[in-house]
């Protein structure tokens, strides 16, 4: 801590006198909140001018209302409000939140928008809003504010209706989105989004725009209805798709293992019903139709937002940020969903990507992780930023229109959420927008926007951290890789993607690791950069020269990797001697639906000898490691303690192999497994073990403690630390620090010389 090096020069008189009131503080506010946190050498405040926050540039700024939007711009930061609902609708509901957050220094706006469907042709449609009027509104709030204008792509059921053949079609009913294959729907929102651009940078306000959101389809995130479309621009649509990736109609009669098809005739297959869960794979080749209908929805996707992104880029005068809310791999979704086609979008003109913190254990306590492979996007020069739509507990009373937090949920708690999914963002160097989806008014509270004043500030404050350091030049300790096109073979995704995905990701940010998030294609390229170990979650689809690849650069970096469940087992067709290739152990497969759940058969400091795990249902297929010389188990099957469920084995080539066959991994076991490989983990375990939420990327870490309780962190280095969101808080020289935490309670630390 440069900056605050002066702080620990005080006479020792006057450190003890702030400890004693500090430790007063604290024990009090544990009281009353149930929240203990006591430093062990607590650091005076750092004095700064009010008002005077410091930019990326070292550059001292004036108090907001002083500022022009010139000098605002050298310490503007990726945080935004965004606003639901379209237009001026609810306007009183927006315009109060907007008042609050230029009070708070976010001059940041999402204005949502529709197009002009309106006289887009010779039918009736939907009129959307004057586009610089609705922009007015926005801006009225303050004169140093920019908006991103978020267009809805998506045309009116009105539309639809007089164009039936450009809507989505299931069992011959009209649903209200349009077809992803429809030229019809494509070449009139390409019309019209050029319209709204052109109106937009001509208009008063065209200076002031920051760029545009692209959304369209199921709640404007790009996503597919579950059942299939059916319609006639669909259909020839995925018959144009087949075409191009099969070549020859002979091609794809093999595939498909049907002589009468080709790329005439070629149907949607139908929409499969619920099946047994036990099934994790679609059988090949049967049910190969469904597997390339799932690709073909998330590549077609992409292509159209591709599509919409070419014409913003190309239309606009300003060199414009385009977002759009896709990328979702590790939410549990269908495979046909349509959301499995990040990869194909990173050297698009899309800028950056919008997800929400994921709705999977984001509570208090929860590990809050982020939907999509962040980093194969920073990497890039692309920004993630995460969507922060907590339920707040803010809402209006119908009687007198005054808004309260409801009763029972203390704001206190509430705040703590916000802070995680900030100190996340922070961390990895995210963007975050503070969201009030369906305009409740659940940001419309003054207190609320006096911490995130806090948080800016904070953000500020690290910028140059956060946006700069934190992509290739921070190191990590693990990459988490996650394979789009895998989950097209899955027949019960969300259910499957929920064990290995979800919960693989929570592991991960669970176990106390600096850590980073890729698609499996950076790493089989070399564009991620290395760590000594790797995680693969879902890598199901491996080629023979993809697998080559990625031991060559095992063997180079010498790392360590973790395969989870079914490593490379779609080749050319699906094969377990494929798992054996790619782990470099001796796999095979139970002959009939088992049971998973292990017992770990040695005993360390997270797991105990004969401690059992595992999600404990009905898999098939389910795989096995057989016993040999070469192999050492760490666990087995509870139902058959002969076949191994996890084993680790050093190879000829120098790097490290480890095959959990078990689909559920788990924090304990991940701590066990990182700490086998001699990796270093923050959280000591001698002070407790606590799984908490955990962020990294030096000089930062984050947690977000789990449950209440006393923690120690090992640093791996003499240095300062300071509460970023408690500059009161802190410690001088430290290796190991202490602290006691409340269930629920966030801190954000930053590591100094």
């Amino acid at each position: 801590m440069n900056s605050n090096s002066g702080l620990f020069n005080k006479a020792v008189l006057m450190r003890v006198g702030l400890f004693i009131i500090v430790l007063t503080a604290a024990i009090g506010a544990g009281l009353y909140l149930g929240k203990l946190s006591v430093p062990q050498v607590p650091i005076a405040k750092p004095v700064q001018r009010a008002g005077a926050p410091v930019s990326p540039s070292g550059k001292e700024a004036g108090p907001a209302g002083d500022r022009d939007a010139a000098s605002q711009e050298e310490v503007e930061v990726p945080l935004f409000l965004h606003v639901g609902g379209t237009g001026l609708e609810k306007w009183e509901i927006v315009e109060a939140q907007l008042a609050l957050a230029s009070g708070a220094g976010i001059r940041r706006f999402f204005a949502s928008v529709s197009l002009d469907w309106m006289g887009s042709d010779d039918t009736e449609g939907e009129k959307g809003e004057n586009v610089n009027s609705v922009l007015e509104k926005y801006l009225a709030a303050d004169k140093n504010a920019r908006v991103l204008v978020w267009v809805n792509l998506n045309p009116p059921v009105a539309w639809l209706e007089q164009h039936p053949e450009a809507a989505i079609m299931v069992n011959d009913t009209l649903q209200a989105y349009p077809s992803i294959s429809s030229f019809l729907w494509l070449d009139t929102a390409h019309r019209l989004l050029e319209a709204l651009i052109h109106e937009v940078e001509s208009g008063p306000f065209g200076e002031r725009v920051l760029g545009y959101g692209l959304s369209a389809l199921r709640e404007q995130r790009w996503m597919l209805t579950d059942e299939y479309d059916e319609s006639e621009a669909n259909t020839a649509g995925f018959r144009q798709w087949l075409e191009r990736i099969y070549k020859t109609p002979e091609t794809l009669k093999t595939a498909w293992q049907n002589e009468e098809v080709d790329f005439t005739t070629a149907a949607i297959p139908e929409c499969p019903k619920s099946e047994a869960m036990v099934n994790a794979f679609w059988e090949l080749p049967v049910r190969r139709p469904v597997v390339d209908f799932n690709r073909y929805c998330s590549e077609r996707v992409a292509d159209v937002l591709a599509g919409f992104a070419s014409v913003t880029a190309r239309v606009s005068t300003i060199t414009p940020m385009i977002l759009a809310p896709y990328g979702y791999t590790y939410e549990a979704m269908s495979a046909s969903s349509g959301h499995y086609g990040l990869e194909l979008l990173l050297e698009s003109d899309i800028t950056g990507f919008v997800s929400p913190v994921s709705y999977f254990d984001r509570g208090l306590g929860g590990a809050g992780g982020m939907m999509g492979a962040v980093d194969s996007l920073k990497v890039r020069g692309k920004t993630w930023y995460l969507l922060d739509d907590t339920r707040t507990g803010v809402e209006r009373n119908e009687e007198t229109g005054e808004f309260a937090r409801i009763k029972g949920l203390r704001a206190s708690d509430v705040y703590e959420v916000q802070c995680r999914n900030f100190s996340m963002a922070l961390t990895y160097g995210l963007g975050l927008i503070w969201s009030d989806p369906s305009r409740e008014g659940w940001l419309n509270d003054s207190e609320q926007w006096h911490q995130f004043k806090k948080l800016k500030e904070i953000y500020v404050k690290n910028a140059a951290v956060a946006v700069g350091q934190a992509d290739q030049e921070s190191k990590a300790t693990l990459t988490v890789v996650v394979d789009e096109m895998s989950n097209c073979y899955l027949q019960s995704a969300e259910h499957t993607n929920s064990v290995l995905l979800q919960r693989g990701r929570d592991a991960a940010l669970r176990t106390g690791l600096s850590t980073r998030f890729h698609l499996l294609r950076d790493v089989i390229d070399g564009i991620s950069p290395p760590t000594p170990v790797y995680l693969f979650l879902n890598a199901f689809q491996l080629s023979a020269e993809s697998r080559a690849r990625l031991h060559a650069r095992f063997a180079l970096e010498q790392a360590s990797v973790i395969w989870v469940y079914a490593p490379g087992y779609f080749g050319t067709a699906p094969e377990v001697e494929n798992i054996s290739a790619t782990t470099g152990m001796d796999v095979a497969a139970f002959p009939e639906p088992t049971q998973s759940g292990s017992k770990y058969v040695l005993s360390g400091q997270y797991m105990k000898a004969g401690e059992n795990f595992g999600n404990q249902e009905l898999w098939s297929p389910l795989f096995y490691i057989q016993r040999n010389e070469s192999v050492d188990f760490l666990a087995t099957y509870t139902v058959d303690s002969e076949k191994g469920s996890v084993a680790i084995v050093t190879l000829p080539e120098g790097w490290t192999s480890l095959y959990m066959a078990e689909p559920e991994i788990t924090p304990a076991l991940l701590s066990t497994i990182v700490q086998l490989l001699e990796q270093p983990i923050y959280p000591n375990p001698e002070e407790g073990i606590f799984y908490d939420a955990f962020f990294a990327r030096e000089p930062l870490i984050a947690l977000h403690a789990s449950r209440p309780g006393k923690r120690s962190l090992f640093l791996g280095r003499f240095c300062d630390v300071e509460d970023q969101l408690d500059p009161n808080i802190g410690w001088f020289g430290k290796e190991t620090i202490l602290m006691s935490l409340g269930t629920g309670e966030t801190r954000l630390l930053s590591l100094g010389e």
